[in-house]
């Protein structure tokens, strides 16, 4: 930037250049959000305990591994006119290149009498599995994959040593205002120095977006309202 008293110092962090806040001046370029390509499919979800309707999909680079996670239900009964009452399963599949996919026989999780599938969770009333590496360097031993999730009573909070085998947090949810009816994401803020999540809920009819913040993952600390209507 050309004036150093104006500068937003960001260290070594890498920035999206998004508007003009890190931008002194522009001289014959523009900023333009460009359109994603399709390319071809690298991942079917066409086995039965995945059902018809995947989604809420996280995915992450570990290392030399890519993880990702999804949710796998059937959105309709045989006849399309309910909702089914089968459990909502949260995936597990791994790459090392992002286009070739493979979903693990973790053997973990019984669907159909068989535990050879890559189920990672279930539970009561789960809707969605939002999963995160913890990057805080005071992470406790044990808890080095994190992960929000709703259930009975709001959001609760997992862990997990190895991002496969997971347990919750505490015995009650951590975060029992919002809806939760999206894909709630976690992380850990080296800046701020706690952690953030987003969620989604209702005020006065209205849909809005809610972000909560804690210390430890466990304890919500603070929690502020956005509004956004859909």
């Amino acid at each position: 930037m050309a004036d150093d008293r104006n500068a937003t110092d960001i260290g070594d962090r890498r920035e999206l250049f998004v508007d003009r806040l890190l931008l002194d001046r522009l001289d014959g370029v523009e900023l333009r959000l460009h359109l994603p390509t399709p390319r071809e499919v690298v991942m079917g979800c066409d086995a039965a305990w995945e059902g018809s309707g995947c989604g809420y999909e996280t995915v992450f680079r570990d290392g030399p591994i890519i993880r990702m996670y999804y949710i796998a239900a059937d959105l309709t009964n045989a006849d399309g006119t309910k909702m089914d009452s089968r459990p909502i399963f949260a995936c597990y599949a791994e790459s090392r290149d992002g286009v070739r996919w493979v979903k693990p026989d973790l053997g973990l999780f019984e669907y159909g009498g068989s535990k050879h599938n890559n189920i990672v969770w279930s539970g009561p009333s789960l809707d969605n599995f939002t999963p995160m590496k913890d990057p805080n360097p005071d992470c406790r031993p044990g808890e080095q994959y994190k992960a929000a999730a709703y259930g009975p009573g709001g959001l609760w909070a997992y862990k997990s040593a190895d991002g496969l085998h997971w347990s919750p947090l505490a015995d009650k949810p951590v975060i029992t205002k919002g809806a939760f009816d999206t894909q709630n994401n976690a992380f850990w803020d080296p800046l701020r120095h706690h952690y953030w999540c987003y969620i989604r809920g209702f005020h006065n009819g209205i849909r809005d977006i809610r972000v909560a913040t804690s210390a430890d993952f466990h304890n919500d600390r603070t929690s502020k309202r956005y509004r956004h209507q859909e």
